[in-house]
């Protein structure tokens, strides 16, 4: 995969999980994600501590939450190059 292929699955795999994530949270049944003491949701979305009461009802929630939505897609890009990396070191060797 090229570069540019990866960088957008990257984005689309963070858009996923910040929708399926959002999804639980609207339903009220984000008590799904608990693990024992995790909670997954931080694990897949670390930015949605930033998430406040009101992430859907008022503008600064949904501005909020806009961006947080867009740092984990940048994260899971930064992760998606990152593992892009590695696998090309261990395929040259």
């Amino acid at each position: 995969m090229t570069t540019r292929q990866v960088l957008i699955v990257g984005g689309i795999v963070g858009l996923l999980v910040s929708s399926a994530v959002l999804a639980l949270l609207w339903f009220g049944v984000a008590g799904v994600l608990v693990i024992g003491k995790t909670d997954l949701m931080y694990v897949f979305w670390p930015s949605s501590v930033m998430l406040v009461t009101g992430w859907r009802s008022t503008v600064p929630g949904m501005m909020i939450t806009a961006s947080s939505v867009v740092i984990n897609c940048l994260l899971y890009m930064a992760l998606a190059y990152a593992l892009l990396g590695v696998a090309r070191l261990v395929t040259r060797c």
